[in-house]
């Protein structure tokens, strides 16, 4: 998986965002884009939910972006 090279606090927070991969109810979604196929990753991180947006370049999973959850997305992920 690429990591971006970010401030400290964001990079500690994209390394976290790799456990996404270990939630067994983890959904993907495909984004809309114009350019390269993202897809919308929502799980849950110690009981919270994360959501990420994710592109594959060269074989490689690259993070682009994690937050928490919106609400729709944790509805989604419930659904």
């Amino acid at each position: 998986m690429h990591l971006p090279i970010h401030s400290s606090g964001r990079q500690n927070r994209f390394v976290e965002a790799q456990r996404l991969w270990k939630d067994p109810d983890l959904l993907e979604i495909p984004a809309r884009t114009e350019d390269e196929p993202r897809w919308l990753v929502i799980g849950r991180i110690d009981a919270k939910h994360w959501s990420a947006v994710v592109t594959s370049r060269g074989g490689a999973i690259r993070i682009i972006s994690v937050r928490r959850s919106r609400d729709d997305e944790v509805a989604w992920y419930e659904g």
